[in-house]
């Protein structure tokens, strides 16, 4: 008899339908994230690594839960707060309340990829047109010389020009 009930039951567990038990994880699943979810306070190894890398008086802007934007100059950084200056006030704002962190930074990178295609192009440019001067007497070798030549020459305007831009740069997230 007792045979008969252990199959009834194996019976019984496997007549509850699979969504059921899914929804059933699911729940026991947002239950145990859902204050850690609307809180917004959990710990982030990568915002606080984020943070700690910061610069006193470097300029950053942040973004915190209600969506307020701040932008100052980093101050001291303790275990839970920065301490952000902003014109002749400094503002105390907790860590884990920070959602976005930004800091002030050059186009440097951006100017050298921009000029090392243009520069490129003008040096194919130079290239051809120094090969139709010759009259089709420029070596392969000249054509890369020149060409690297351009490179060069984008990539360093490039460089010059993206250093006089600043731009933020994210960090967290």
């Amino acid at each position: 008899a007792r045979r008969a009930d252990r199959r009834g039951d194996s019976k019984l567990a496997s007549a509850v339908p699979l969504i059921t038990r899914t929804a059933a994880l699911t729940a026991l699943l947002w239950t145990g994230l859902l204050p850690t979810v609307l809180s917004g306070q959990a710990p982030s190894p990568v915002r606080d690594s984020a943070v700690a890398r910061l610069s006193t008086g470097q300029q950053i802007r942040i973004s915190t839960e209600g969506l307020v934007r701040l932008v100052g100059r980093a101050g001291v950084v303790s275990r839970d707060t920065l301490d952000l200056s902003q014109d002749d006030m400094v503002r105390r704002i907790p860590i884990p309340a920070i959602d976005t962190l930004w800091i002030r930074g050059r186009a440097t990178s951006t100017g050298v990829i921009i000029g090392g295609v243009v520069g490129s192009a003008f040096g194919l440019l130079l290239a051809a047109y120094a090969d139709a001067a010759d009259e089709g007497y420029v070596s392969g070798g000249e054509v890369l010389a020149i060409t690297a030549g351009g490179i060069l020459a984008g990539v360093g305007v490039g460089a010059l020009v993206g250093s006089a831009f600043p731009k933020w740069k994210r960090k967290y997230p």
